[in-house]
């Protein structure tokens, strides 16, 4: 089987659809066709083209002192915040608190509003699987968070190894994993182990007391003595958002791995140390297998297969590898495999992927001109996501989201019994309206998808046949059965023969400034839709 060949059948809306799932978020009609008419080698270039970092989150509360009302002493409304001190010096503390609140709902709104504007670019699907990667979750200083993802995003399609060395002596990595209160007198393994188990080779299988294939528990104390001083200065400091090296809070002297890093040293270096270690760490090749392997479960699917680890994830390693950790080479290869196409085997949208498949996928747009519908559009869609158990910046531990680690289930941890009634019902939302609730908050959703612009650019929609496949071609992996349309029709038009819907859908057409007629139309078309987006099948990609 010619696993890592390029793919050489036939380059239709399916395939383009398969791949802008998996490197994309919900794409878009627009964007599926863009994709066609790119073909795959021209796809595959734009996901991976570089882009310029985009503009930074804007203070998204109106000025002023009532009630929907808030002024920041380090942005007005519509401006970014990210340039003002990062805790305001200012009294009372509830100001100040509700001022810090602001700016993280600002930033997690962006963040989800450039996933949705992020049109054919990988970098946003990848900014996230790193943010999976290399957990921080602080939630204080929402300062700190910007930083942490832009770091992130601008490593996206980059350097694993540099990343992982920028990474290291990020302020929110090095408070989140104890990396700060490391020194010589009391040294700290925490971020020692979890650079080696979680970030760079595995812990691999225990096979003596503290040997555990991969590294060794000397290997941790002695890694720990080489992170040594590095320190993040109080909040109310300048400087705080910049990590601070004191050689007197350093171990000195060199430090001795052990036979699983081929007994390397590493000498003392002051604060380029930590840099040498991870270059030493890399010098392993399980680190390439180990991200590889991440990377699949990322973007293909969660079983790997001793087959899979022999032809897929081998080869990608040494691609990595021989490109000295730059991950686009190899993940193009995965990308543009016969194996990546003809893999029948399907994932369970994450929450994100869900949201975003009912949102950009079927056409809503946030609201333009006015930084706060903006934010506010996005940020309901950022509470959805909290509630369905993933929560952009705020991971429920070190290991990330469970479903891209925990065997056996995997992808299936985002299907429950109390999550599956919200995904229907956030969707089910998407089409009719509504409001829920979270975290004792309400939020309203008034943006619905526009049904009649979806069904408006399908040819011969007038007959329902083939409305209902094309629909389903639009939402579904695969096409529906006979039965299926036959209970999807009933929906459109409950008992009632085709030709109802084609009279009715064409004398739309033939008046669409006829009010009374538009209106039904719609309300039939949200039934549809409101079905659609609710059914098993919508779930998966």
């Amino acid at each position: 089987m010619p696993y890592l060949d390029e793919y050489s059948g036939n380059w239709t809306s399916i395939q383009a659809r398969h791949l802008l799932r998996r490197t994309t978020f919900g794409p878009s009609i627009q964007m599926v066709n863009t994709a066609v008419n790119l073909g795959l080698s021209g796809t595959i270039d734009q996901l991976f083209t570089p882009l310029p970092m985009p503009s930074p989150p804007l203070k998204s509360i109106p000025d002023g002192t009532g009630g929907n009302q808030l002024n920041d002493p380090g942005a007005t409304y519509g401006q970014t915040w990210v340039n003002a001190a990062p805790f305001p010096n200012i009294n009372p503390p509830m100001l100040r608190n509700r001022i810090l609140r602001s700016r993280s709902k600002s930033l997690y709104s962006w963040t989800i509003l450039q996933m949705h504007y992020s049109n054919i670019s990988i970098r946003e699907k990848l900014a996230l699987f790193w943010h999976n990667h290399f957990v921080v979750a602080d939630g204080t200083i929402a300062h700190r968070e910007y930083i942490y993802y832009k770091l992130l995003r601008s490593f996206a399609l980059g350097n694993f190894k540099e990343l992982t060395k920028e990474v290291t002596i990020d302020t929110g990595m090095l408070l989140y994993l104890s990396g700060a209160e490391n020194t010589n007198v009391a040294p700290n393994e925490n971020y020692s182990r979890e650079l080696l188990e979680l970030f760079t080779i595995g812990k691999g299988e225990l096979v003596a007391p503290g040997d555990y294939s991969n590294f060794t528990e000397a290997d941790v104390v002695a890694m720990a003595r080489v992170l040594t001083g590095w320190q993040v200065a109080p909040i109310a400091n300048a400087n705080t958002l910049t990590a601070q090296f004191t050689a007197s809070r350093h171990t000195p002297g060199s430090k001795q791995l052990s036979f699983r890093f081929n007994n390397a040293v590493i000498s003392e270096n002051g604060a380029q140390e930590y840099r040498d270690l991870i270059d030493v760490i890399f010098q392993q090749n399980e680190c390439s297998r180990f991200i590889m392997r991440k990377l699949y479960r990322w973007f293909v699917h969660h079983d790997i297969t001793a087959e899979i680890e022999t032809n897929i994830i081998e080869p990608l390693a040494l691609i990595l590898r021989n490109n000295d950790y730059e991950i686009a080479p190899a993940l193009q290869v995965l990308l543009k495999s016969e194996h990546f196409y003809n893999a029948t085997a399907c994932m369970i949208k994450s929450p994100i992927d869900l949201i975003m498949s009912a949102t950009r996928g079927l056409g809503i747009n946030p609201p333009q001109g006015d930084v706060e519908d903006e934010y506010d559009h996005a940020y309901n869609f950022y509470a959805m996501c909290a509630d369905l158990e993933q929560a952009v910046f705020f991971h429920p531990n070190v290991a990330g989201w469970q479903a891209y680690y925990q065997a056996p289930q995997f992808d299936k941890l985002w299907i429950n019994n109390l999550l599956i009634p919200k995904r229907h019902e956030f969707c089910r939302l998407m089409a009719e309206g509504g409001s829920f609730s979270f975290n004792n908050v309400n939020y309203n959703i008034t943006a619905l998808v526009p049904v009649l612009d979806v069904v408006n650019n399908i040819p011969d929609a007038n007959d329902p046949n083939i409305l209902v496949n094309s629909l389903a071609e639009i939402m579904f992996n695969y096409p529906i059965t006979a039965n299926q349309l036959t209970s999807l029709k009933d929906i459109l038009i409950p008992g009632l023969p085709d030709f109802e819907w084609t009279v009715e859908y064409s004398d739309y057409l033939n008046d669409p400034s006829n009010q009374a007629l538009a209106q039904s139309v719609e309300n039939k078309l949200k039934n549809l839709f409101s079905v659609m987006v609710r059914m098993s099948e919508f779930q998966i990609m």
